[in-house]
């Protein structure tokens, strides 16, 4: 399982990383993205469907921070 963390990171920041993240797994990896950006709990999930990959949970952990698990598609 992998972790990226974008804290303090603003749009497109928390997606351009987590699509640079991506790139670098293996199909069936998981990343865990943690944002405390609100807008990046709707629109890196909505990428991820978009590509093919599986949107294992979306969860607000905090006040104001995300978890998004994603698991890397076979074909991205």
């Amino acid at each position: 399982m992998h972790r990226l963390d974008t804290r303090g990171e603003i749009c497109p920041y928390p997606l351009v990383m987590t699509q640079r993240e991506m790139k670098k797994l293996q199909p069936g990896d998981v990343l865990i993205v943690i944002s405390d950006y609100p807008l990046a709990a709707e629109n890196i999930p909505r990428w991820a469907v978009e590509h093919g990959h599986k949107v294992l949970r979306v969860e607000k952990v905090g006040n104001a921070l995300w978890e998004i698990e994603i698991e890397k598609a076979s074909v991205s």
